[in-house]
C-alpha cells in the first residue's frame, strides 16, 4: 500500500508564484469541477459539486473535498478527505495519471475510504486558461 507525502504544504513556500502544469480548472466525470494548484512537484485541489451553496451552511446537497499530495513523472499521489460543506463525509488516498496529450487525470489507484471517490477521469476544462509549465519548472511570462 501507497502511502502519500504530505509535506506538500512545504512546497508553497519555495516559491509561491510557481504555477505548474496541472494548475487550472477541471471537470469531473462526477459532475464535480476540481481547482487545482502545482508547485513544483506538489498538487493540491478543491473539488464540489455543490451548486449555489449557502455561506455558512454545511451538510449541502453533494460532496466537497480537498487533497494534497505529489507528481512524480506522470503519477500524481494524492491524500484527500470530504469537507462539512457537502453532506458526504469521507477519505482516503488516491493514485492519478496524467495524459498530458488528452489534458486528463485518469484514476489507476484508491486506497482507504469507505465510499468509493467517484471522479475517475478529470479533463481539463480550458487548456489556455490553465497555465503550461513542466511539473518542476516555473512558467513563462
Amino acid at each position: 500500500m501507497a502511502v502519500t507525502d504530505l509535506s506538500a504544504i512545504g512546497c508553497a513556500s519555495d516559491d509561491p508564484a510557481d504555477e505548474g502544469e496541472l494548475t487550472g480548472a477541471w471537470a469531473g466525470n462526477d459532475d464535480g469541477i476540481y481547482y487545482i494548484r502545482q508547485v513544483g512537484d506538489c498538487v493540491w485541489w478543491f473539488g464540489t459539486e455543490v451548486k449555489d451553496f449557502q455561506r455558512g451552511e454545511t451538510d449541502q446537497r453533494g460532496f466537497a473535498n480537498v487533497a494534497s499530495g505529489r507528481i512524480v513523472g506522470t503519477q500524481v499521489d494524492l491524500e484527500w478527505v470530504d469537507l462539512p460543506l457537502g453532506d458526504l463525509v469521507n477519505g482516503g488516498g488516491l493514485t492519478f495519471i496524467y495524459d498530458r496529450e488528452r489534458g486528463e487525470l485518469t484514476l489507476a489507484e484508491q486506497r482507504g475510504g469507505g465510499i468509493p471517490f467517484g471522479g475517475t477521469v478529470l479533463t481539463r476544462i480550458d487548456p489556455s486558461a490553465s497555465p503550461v509549465a513542466s511539473p518542476t519548472a516555473p512558467a513563462s511570462p
